[in-house]
């Protein structure tokens, strides 16, 4: 799938733990030399009862990162080891729909 993100095109990739090895810890990551986002599929183990809902989360969290990539955010210079700062990438990510639906209610997007 492809999508724009302030004017560049990304690619969205759904894969297999088993045959991305940055997989193995995350659930999902940004490239953006290549700008490519890649989120996991199910894995065999996985007792997530609504995995739908997490991996839609998880793909709203890097897409958040790509923005930010494309804004000229490439690192956050207070975490050098981690990039963005994750706990308000995450914040956002599970926030927006709500946010989305408040800017609605207001009239102001």
């Amino acid at each position: 799938m492809k999508i724009n993100i302030l004017g560049s095109e990304w690619t969205i990739e759904y894969r297999n733990a088993d045959a991305d090895p940055l997989l193995k810890e995350d659930d999902g990551y940004t490239d953006p030399s290549i700008r490519l986002i890649v989120i996991a599929n199910k894995r065999d183990d996985c007792e997530i009862q609504d995995f739908k809902c997490m991996q839609k989360e998880n793909l709203r969290h890097e897409i958040i990162h790509a923005f930010l990539f494309e804004s000229g955010l490439r690192f956050n210079l207070e975490h050098r080891e981690f990039g963005h700062e994750e706990t308000m990438i995450d914040w956002l990510a599970i926030q927006f729909p709500k946010i989305l639906e408040v800017f609605k209610e207001a009239d102001c997007l």
